[in-house]
């Protein structure tokens, strides 16, 4: 995977992450209480349980580097990137909330990407880095997974121009044509 997915990731996965580590928390409470019944081998209970714990740590990590690298980011860079991956909104929204144009929100999201993507690698958490620790999370992988699709759709829906369109752009053409022919004979 590129640093320029794992940078989608880190950010698509921010607002799981408390809630998947509250979960390793309730699974380990379910695992200690169980134990005294617990009739296989009291070792491998205790081996899920430090696995567990450092998949916990290892998403709490997570979370720290994405809200440290935020805090790097230009202004209007991290604005984009919590609109869109932290609060999920499209690009369209962005640009109607920010009062801006579509372009321009592609071309602050692009850079925003770049600088995280930039500011992750100077940090040390490069593409080798990111995959040793992340790659094989479920969170982070089902995560990957919605971005593409997401891009994918959008993609799809940004390069299609709907019917309507089309014959409303034909309508006034031939609506402009008309009235520079009326306006030649006025005259």
């Amino acid at each position: 995977m590129d640093q320029e997915t794992w940078s989608k990731s880190l950010l698509a996965t921010y607002n799981a992450l408390p809630f998947v580590v509250k979960c390793i928390d309730r699974s380990n409470m379910q695992m200690a209480l169980g134990s005294f019944s617990y009739e296989g081998n009291v070792l491998d209970l205790m081996n899920k349980m430090l696995a567990n714990n450092a998949r916990k740590e290892a998403l709490i990590n997570a979370k720290v580097i994405v809200d440290n690298t935020l805090a790097l980011l230009k202004p209007k860079h991290k604005l984009v990137l919590e609109m869109r991956y932290l609060k999920r909104k499209s690009f369209e929204q962005i640009a109607q909330d920010l009062n801006i144009c579509l372009r321009s929100v592609f071309r602050w999201h692009e850079l925003a990407l770049k600088q995280f993507s930039s500011i992750l690698i100077m940090k040390g958490y490069d593409d080798a880095w990111l995959s040793k620790y992340y790659a094989g999370d479920p969170v982070f992988v089902k995560c990957i997974r919605y971005c593409a699709d997401r891009e994918e759709r959008e993609r799809k829906s940004l390069q299609k121009p709907k019917k309507d369109e089309k014959i409303n752009i034909a309508a006034a053409m031939s609506a402009a044509a008309n009235s520079r022919q009326s306006v030649g004979t006025t005259a």
